[in-house]
């Protein structure tokens, strides 16, 4: 005979109280749906503020050209291609931790992974936005 000691699988129910699904509907939707506190319009404002600034930014550089970014004849490197190596730089770090935690076997390492596979996704997709803002406005 076995020693093993079979335990009743408990199941505890998922919703306390007897709600009805438009009950538990209404819980799930009201923070979208309900009005937007303080805190909300706050960062809506510091989000809108970074927008303008950004308008406004671009607007200085097509008004003045691309020597604002640091391009005369003396400098070769401006901002634009100092800022796409920069981003193709991350997006390459990104992939080398994730190939390095692949190679070495970690089992610890996916959610390391996951972060590591997203910073290379949004570093190319900065990298490539950055590229195709230079090739509109400077030809």
């Amino acid at each position: 005979m076995s020693d093993v000691i079979e335990v009743a699988e408990v199941r505890y129910p998922l919703i306390i109280g007897e709600k009805t699904y438009h009950q538990v509907t209404e819980d799930i939707c009201r923070p979208v749906e309900g009005k937007a506190n303080k805190w909300w319009w706050l960062a809506f404002g510091v989000s809108g503020s970074a927008l303008l600034w950004g308008f406004c930014c671009l607007a200085y550089t097509i008004g003045t050209g691309i020597g604002a970014w640091g391009l005369n004849k003396t400098v070769g490197w401006a901002w634009d291609i100092t800022n796409f190596v920069w981003w193709i730089g991350i997006g390459h770090a990104g992939t080398l931790i994730s190939a390095i935690l692949l190679l070495f076997r970690q089992r610890w390492r996916m959610s390391i992974n996951r972060s590591a596979e997203a910073m290379t996704i949004f570093a190319v997709i900065c990298a490539g936005f950055l590229f195709q803002i230079s090739l509109v406005l400077f030809g």
